[in-house]
């Protein structure tokens, strides 16, 4: 057999695989909540392997081990520890409390959640429109699996872009959310897989230990073995590895796809089995990482593009049928991010733009508005595609040191956004007005974007610092307002009124 072969068996069971999943999908789905949040009969252990399916995605298994095989050991505490003991805090701080209040404002996304909460639809509306900054992510994911589909398939880069695009685009528009939660929890199982065949990979390199390890790291290059890296753009100083990580993890629970999640279960008692699933899944891919410290030591050139050291390595280390194992694993891992971005979206413009400007026009009735919203989901997203194609392809002719950046820099400036709206909503939702949350948000993406783009300070490179100050900034303002104010503000019912 060829050198391919058995990754285009491997793919094309794959294929088959999630095909059988929207077949399903369709059968579940009734109508257009079952097509944004499923049917709600899913396990919550299922729940939970696609929440760190999610989470985790093509940056970590694909893109984020190049930034590691460039500037070491700083950036597996930043990646792998300060990063993932943020999330776990978001997670256990907002999820229960995420899905009683969605439960009561019967929210199918995050944005109609934040207008509900508050009252306002014209909150919703902007954050429907914000949320378009996630399409940096799909643009993250689509490089990085475009890069491994071409290396291991053997296919041109424009080939792999459509596969890429078009795979996750078909099925989903077929089966929505109940096919994207099946989906993700059989790509979880894979990922765990490939998590750990990767992990082993580097095995040879532990044998004196931990410390002989940063020894060959060391023999490479000192930095490389050091907890801070000053040489590098991202990881120079304990802020930026530790301070910066640990709370863009706890406010990367804010995106869309990520808490709408909570939304899925059934039960309140199902979310502590979410929840326990999901971290234990996620400790192990945050780890899978140490790849890119592998590739360092048994390419020790440092000449490869960050985007490109994992395909390489892949096809250097492991035998074509264990390459084709992997390779469904790393599809699995870009697809099921790219699923959840992809339903949130197009839910995102149907139920909080589309569905309020049919209802107010008056012309249809809701059964008919609701079959509408399913064919329009449909129809943004075969309009993103171009939008996606055209950035993507973009990245990987002329990167800015990876895709990495421009991922980081949408969804993170996306998050601070969001964070003062969800968190304020769940704890502190009759302290503050709809004005100071709108004002926080904005404030948010002013700072985010504007020190970034003003190359404010050394560190306005690295997104992580510019959301830091995001967040900051716009907690600041809410508190503010909330002193100023002084007084509760009037509580706002479900239906949002006052």
């Amino acid at each position: 057999m060829g050198e391919t072969t058995f990754a285009w068996i491997f793919f094309g069971l794959y294929l088959a695989g999630v095909t059988s999943a929207a077949v399903i999908g369709i059968k579940k789905m009734t109508g257009f909540s079952a097509f944004s949040v499923g049917s709600r009969e899913v396990s919550p252990v299922w729940i939970g392997m696609s929440l760190a399916a999610n989470l985790t995605s093509a940056a970590t298994f694909v893109i984020n081990p190049g930034l590691i095989y460039l500037y070491g050991v700083s950036g597996v505490i930043a990646y792998a520890v300060a990063l993932p003991v943020g999330v776990f805090i978001g997670l256990i701080i907002f999820s229960k409390a995420f899905r009683r209040v969605g439960d009561e404002v019967t929210a199918l996304t995050v944005p109609q959640w934040i207008g509900d909460r508050f009252g306002d639809r014209r909150l919703t509306i902007f954050f429907a429109v914000a949320s378009l900054l996630q399409i940096a992510f799909l643009v993250l994911i689509t490089v990085g699996l475009t890069r491994v589909l071409s290396s291991v398939l053997d296919v041109p880069m424009l080939v792999a872009m459509a596969m890429t695009i078009g795979i996750p685009l078909v099925y989903i528009a077929i089966g929505g959310a109940s096919a994207h939660t099946l989906t993700n929890a059989a790509q979880a199982g894979l990922m765990i897989v490939v998590a750990v065949i990767l992990l082993g990979s580097g095995a040879e390199y532990f044998a004196g230990g931990i410390g002989g390890f940063l020894d060959r790291l060391a023999a490479v290059d000192p930095m490389l073995a050091e907890p801070v890296n000053p040489e590098s753009l991202l990881f120079r100083d304990w802020f930026e590895v530790v301070a910066c990580n640990v709370l863009i993890g706890i406010a990367i629970i804010n995106q869309p796809h990520v808490m709408s999640k909570a939304l899925y279960l059934k039960s309140e008692k199902d979310v502590n089995t979410y929840l326990t699933t999901g971290i234990v899944v996620l400790v192990l891919f945050f780890a899978v990482i140490l790849v890119g410290l592998y590739a360092r030591i048994l390419m020790p050139g440092g000449g490869i593009e960050p985007d490109a050291v994992v395909p390489t390595y892949i096809v250097e280390v492991f035998s074509p049928l264990v390459r084709s194992v992997i390779l469904i694993g790393l599809v699995a891992a870009g697809f099921s991010t790219m699923e959840g971005l992809l339903v949130a979206l197009s839910t995102i413009f149907s139920n909080d733009i589309y569905r309020p400007l049919a209802k107010r026009s008056g012309d249809l009735d809701d059964e008919a508005i609701d079959a509408r919203a399913v064919r329009y989901s449909r129809y943004f997203l075969v309009a993103l595609v171009p939008v996606v194609a055209l950035i993507s392809y973009g990245q990987i002719v002329n990167p800015n040191l990876s895709v990495a950046i421009l991922g980081q820099n949408g969804v993170y400036a996306l998050f601070s956004a969001t964070f003062v709206p969800i968190l304020f909503g769940i704890f502190f939702s009759e302290r503050i007005t709809k004005g100071a949350v709108l004002a926080a948000a904005i404030t948010a993406l002013v700072v985010h974007f504007g020190m970034y783009y003003g190359e404010i300070t050394m560190y306005a490179n690295n997104p992580a610092v510019p959301a830091t100050a995001a967040l900051t900034a716009s907690t600041l303002v809410a508190v503010g307002a909330m002193a100023l104010r002084g007084k509760p503000a009037p509580a706002v019912d479900p239906a949002g009124n006052a």
